[in-house]
């Protein structure tokens, strides 16, 4: 008895999505809630000459209307955020289009991550999302 586990051999430009809905440094609070409502995304890009300057995940958002149980300077001053450049998050792991999907997945479990900015010379050219990977792993059980 065992179990075969794998990820296929294929690069991250062969899954990620390309069409994107970016958003700016200027877009407000409320237009990322509407924005994050209407697509259901994870995590919303921020670009600025087409270059990826920042990433808003719904949980971002959803700091901006508490304070949560410990009051730091930071989440007391979120509460006052009113675009998107006030929430973003500045760090940002990516992943290159030729990188392999073994890689996506490490990231994401690494790091905790729901979704990947896909970039190529500072370039957003797409995201990766768990269920994009989730196609992408075999098991095979063997009796």
């Amino acid at each position: 008895m065992g179990t075969t586990k794998e990820i296929r051999d294929v690069k991250v430009k062969e899954v990620m999505t390309k069409n994107l809905i970016t958003v700016r440094k200027e877009t407000t609070i409320r237009e990322l809630r509407d924005l994050f409502e209407q697509y259901d995304f994870n995590l919303l890009p921020v670009v600025h000459d087409e270059k990826l300057v920042g990433v808003i995940t719904k949980l971002d958002l959803m700091k901006t209307f508490t304070t949560g149980g410990s009051v730091s300077k930071t989440d007391f001053l979120r509460l006052f955020a009113e675009r998107a450049e006030d929430i973003m998050r500045r760090a940002i792991v990516s992943i290159h289009p030729e990188d392999e999907l073994k890689k996506a997945v490490e990231y994401m479990v690494e790091f905790k991550l729901r979704s990947l900015p896909v970039v190529e010379d500072d370039k957003l050219v797409g995201i990766i999302s768990r269920k994009d990977l989730m196609r992408h792993l075999f098991v095979d059980e063997k009796s």
